[in-house]
């Protein structure tokens, strides 16, 4: 079993996830895609309007980079639940690694996106159908979500523990060293 099947299989009874969700969205993908421009913009425009995550991209990219959320939108509306969607998102969560975008930013995007699906399933849907796409669209992306931050700790995680191996330091040192760090830290806001 992959790591990816076997955090998805974690995390869908948390986040109350199955496949109907899936079903619901692909019912309305005609008119989730009809929101894309709207929500691409929000987040690209939101982004690059903050100085602190707009140092995270590259000059010249923003439209392809807008094509890749417009494609990810896609997806989910296509109703896609395979397994090939959810490693493709781990994938997505590597890059995210790769270029520095930490947990903060990624999950405060995703909440930044998931306002704008609500929003629109507000104006569009009746009260009732608007709460049943809205929560298909809000967990799906939040065990989207889920799988970015488990795979950022992991790497993390695993580079740490791979490095200090190369110096002789054991797993259980290291688990001393953070347990003073977060002994520090709790000390640090008055809690320890």
């Amino acid at each position: 079993m992959s790591r990816v099947k076997e955090l998805l299989d974690e995390l869908s009874p948390l986040l109350n996830y199955s496949s109907e969700d899936w079903n619901v969205l692909q019912e309305e993908a005609e008119v989730i895609s009809e929101w894309i421009p709207e929500v691409v913009s929000v987040f690209y425009d939101t982004v690059y309007a903050s100085s602190d995550t707009s140092k995270i991209f590259h000059e010249g990219e923003r439209e392809k980079l807008e094509k890749t959320l417009e494609s990810w939108v896609l997806s989910l509306a296509s109703g896609q639940q395979e397994d090939r969607f959810w490693e493709h998102q781990w994938i997505i969560a590597l890059l995210h690694v790769q270029r520095g975008v930490n947990n903060l930013y990624m999950l405060a995007m995703m909440c930044r996106i998931q306002q704008v699906v609500l929003d629109k399933c507000m104006s569009h849907y009746d009260k009732q159908r608007a709460a049943v796409v809205y929560s298909a669209f809000h967990k799906i992306s939040s065990t989207i979500a889920a799988l970015i931050a488990e795979c950022y700790g992991e790497v993390l995680l695993n580079s740490t523990e791979d490095g200090l191996s190369k110096v002789g330091m054991n797993p259980a040192l290291l688990q001393r060293i953070k347990s003073a760090q977060i002994k520090k830290m709790l000390d640090e806001v008055g809690h320890g």
